[in-house]
């Protein structure tokens, strides 16, 4: 376990982590220079496109030691000769001749934070990754204080220290100023070039803990087991105080295996695979595991580590990453934070693992032909196999037929899906409005509220303070990031505020400088009532939803007005009405298309017949109604697509 190192590299979105990565990948030889496609972990297509990494990818590095190693070590380790050659830290790592890294690349966007959480769970250290040309951003915040939460070693990084536009010093000045770092435990790289990313790799070895000094005491902490050693015990001697067996309990006695289940997806041969970290003990083909949690016994099909691709190993033992083959035809049988057991040691007690995510942003989703309802139901269900934070259930729209209501971690999210629906299974897609579910007590609401970190320039406080103002939002805190003039802004605010057109607004009246953060809180009671939308007098459910009181008329009149610029014209008038409280508090008319009756064969009918011109317009009137009461408004696929983004 000496010479294994797990970390991530946690950053905001864009700051060049899985380029970083790149760099990582080839100078260990896993990858050749120029011989492989940018951002490799990457492997989802859409991923790539967007440029933003939406989903954790592990991988494993051998990394041999070169002779050089001892002058990057000395600079960062000591300050004298004579101290690098009593350094401690020397016989510890020269002793080896090479170290296994097990590095996950985890995602920047806040709707994927939850790739994030899972990850620090089995890792001893992160590098912090901040980009030179923007500085410390919210998500660089928020992902740095999980990691303080799970007591892991941060090595701060500074990347594209290449470009023009770096402001290395500012940001220097930051990363100081909020992880209490001094200047020279910074790092200065460019992920593009490889500029000083060799020794943030060196840095990895010297500075993150091998997993018997870091996980393993968090692990006997968290559980209880370890009681506060006495000054000088190291972790080592009290886990060997505690086992009672002749054999190594955390390497090579099956009997004692602690695993935890990170991430996991479905293969259509051999079941579900399972990502773990191995705690105690190990895992091997053949062997019989227990799944604490499901309370289901099941046999190892096989084992390996991620090269990233699935390499065979035969076992992993405690302190190594890899994965599991179950051989399970249902994924939900293995849940994110399991814990896996030997069969033979059910005392073991279960390891803490993550709260199950769960969807905050609804959606409905229609296909534009009802004869693919069945292909988009098979659709749904491969990709939850692949990503369990989705959830669906079916739903009937009189206006679209058959489709699903389908529940997302955020906009970004949804988006996602809804493009990998269309592109992998090849369906044509109708989306409604997304939505925040309110719950219902007896005869109030409850409503979602977030906790919403901003960072933004001080030139842009006043703008955003008021703008903040307008979303229902509450004021918390204020401070500055260090002596730089960034400021960090921490608010409740109501989710349903937070998906409308916050963001967008956010960035407009920021220049793009401001980023934001947010996590879940909890729900509050609300003054709301459905807001329902008409159409000639028919209620369209796939734009009914419950909305706060004071929110009710802009939203009615958003829809009312959106609606009419995007519904084509028809065969008769449409009437587009907002209903909230049972009041009409929104509406807008649709002309239809209009044929001159007055006109026969060319003809105009003369200026006398008055009578006859009078029978025939009433003709008409009375014919419109008719088509009115039975006629269809069609609604097409665009209009939902582009209220979709709107939102």
């Amino acid at each position: 376990m000496r010479n294994i190192r797990n970390f991530a590299i946690i950053a905001h979105v864009d700051h060049g982590k899985s380029t970083l990565a790149d760099r990582f990948l080839e100078i260990t030889g896993v990858l050749e220079k120029g011989k492989h496609e940018e951002q490799f972990l990457d492997r989802n297509p859409i991923s790539r496109e967007r440029g933003i990494t939406i989903k954790l990818a592990p991988v494993r590095m051998k990394y041999q030691v070169s002779s050089q190693y001892q002058v990057l070590s000395s600079k960062y380790q000591v300050e004298s000769i004579k101290d690098f050659e009593n350094n401690e830290s020397k016989t510890k790592i020269l002793n080896t001749n090479y170290f296994i890294l097990n590095l996950i690349d985890t995602p920047g966007h806040i709707d994927f934070s939850y790739e994030v959480d899972r990850t620090l769970a089995c890792v001893e250290g992160v590098i912090l990754l901040v980009d030179a040309t923007q500085g410390i951003q919210a998500q660089t915040v928020a992902n740095a204080y999980k990691a303080l939460d799970k007591n892991l070693v941060i090595i701060p990084a500074i990347n594209k220290i290449d470009l023009p536009q770096a402001q290395i010093e500012k940001t220097k000045k930051e990363l100081i100023d909020f992880l209490g770092v001094k200047d020279k435990d910074i790092f200065l790289v460019s992920a593009k070039t490889g500029q000083g990313v060799e020794e943030l790799l060196y840095a990895v070895i010297e500075k993150i803990p091998d997993p018997l000094e870091g996980s393993t005491s968090n692990f006997l902490n968290s559980v209880g087991v370890l009681v506060p050693p006495k000054a000088g015990l190291r972790t080592s001697q009290v886990v060997k105080n505690l086992t009672s067996s002749s054999e190594d309990r955390l390497g090579t006695n099956e009997n004692n295996l602690l695993a935890l289940v990170f991430d996991s997806y479905f293969d259509q041969h051999r079941g579900v695979i399972v990502f773990v970290r191995v705690f105690f003990g190990k895992i091997k083909k053949g062997q019989k595991v227990f799944l604490v949690n499901a309370k289901k016994e099941i046999t190892v099909e096989e084992v390996g580590y991620f090269t990233p691709d699935l390499k065979e190993s035969g076992q992993l033992s405690a302190g190594e990453i890899g994965y599991v083959v179950t051989n399970l035809k249902d994924i939900h049988q293995v849940d994110v934070g399991e814990t896996i057991i030997d069969v033979g040691n059910m005392y073991v007690p279960s390891l803490p693992g993550y709260k199950k995510i769960k969807p905050m942003v609804f959606a409905g989703i229609f296909p534009t032909d009802s004869a693919d309802y069945l292909n988009l139901k098979k659709a749904l269900e491969k990709l939850y196999l692949n990503d369990a934070a989705i959830s669906f259930s079916p739903v009937y729209s009189k206006a679209l037929g058959s489709g699903f209501r389908v529940g997302f971690l955020g906009l970004l999210h949804a988006e996602v899906v809804c493009e990998r629906l269309e592109r992998e299974f090849g369906l044509s897609l109708a989306l409604t409005p997304p939505q925040v579910e309110l719950k219902k007590e007896k005869n109030s609401y409850l409503e979602p509220y977030v906790k919403l970190t901003i960072i933004t320039p001080s030139k842009y406080l006043g703008e955003i303070l008021t703008l903040c103002r307008n979303h229902r939002a509450n004021f918390l805190t204020m401070n500055n990031i260090g002596k730089s003039d960034s400021i960090q802004l921490v608010y409740e605010m109501p989710m349903i505020e937070m998906i409308s057109d916050f963001f967008d607004k956010l960035k407009s009246v920021s220049s793009g400088y401001a980023s934001l953060d947010w996590e879940f809180l909890d729900y509050r009671p609300v003054l709301a009532s459905p807001l329902t939308l008409l159409l000639n007098g028919k209620e369209i459910e796939e734009f009914s939803e419950v909305v706060p009181a004071q929110k009710a008329y802009e939203k009615a009149s958003f829809l009312v007005n959106r609606l009419k610029e995007l519904i084509p014209r028809q065969q008769f008038e449409v009437r587009i009405q907002a209903k909230f409280d049972g009041k009409i508090i929104a509406s807008a008319k649709i002309a239809p298309f209009r044929k001159d009756v007055l006109v026969k064969s060319g003809k105009v009918l003369g200026t006398g017949d008055v009578s006859r011109k009078r029978k025939l317009l009433e003709r008409q009137k009375e014919g419109k109604k008719r088509i009115k009461m039975i006629g269809d408004v069609e609604i097409p696929k665009e209009a939902f697509l582009k209220l979709f983004r709107k939102y």
